[in-house]
């Protein structure tokens, strides 16, 4: 399932999207935008932690899918949430759980 995002851009940015397209490098802008989205999560381990951080705290992802989002273990995951304050949901399980969630890591 894709969202439409749009956001404003400074003219010199829509100018190399255009470029990047018409040298074929990517399909379109959204492919140039969504791997330039992983690229920067790839690289950005402290923002993956963040992200894993709030969704697994808004009951959106199990601990395993946080642990996953981050790249690290069960047990570092939990040490992680608790450094944020984050209490563990032990035995819960809910429909939010259950939906697709693609990591970035």
């Amino acid at each position: 399932m894709s969202e439409v995002i749009s956001f404003k851009s400074p003219p010199y940015i829509v100018k190399e999207l255009d470029a990047i397209t018409e040298l074929g490098l990517y399909k379109d802008k959204d492919d140039f935008i969504l791997d330039a989205i992983n690229t920067l999560l790839s690289a950005r381990r402290e923002l993956r932690i963040e992200i894993a951080c709030k969704l697994y705290e808004k009951e959106e992802i199990s601990l395993g899918k946080a642990a996953e989002i981050v790249g690290t273990s069960i047990e570092e995951m939990k040490k992680l949430l608790s450094d944020h304050g984050i209490k563990l949901k032990i035995g819960t399980s809910n429909a939010k759980d259950k939906r697709p969630y693609k990591s970035r890591a």
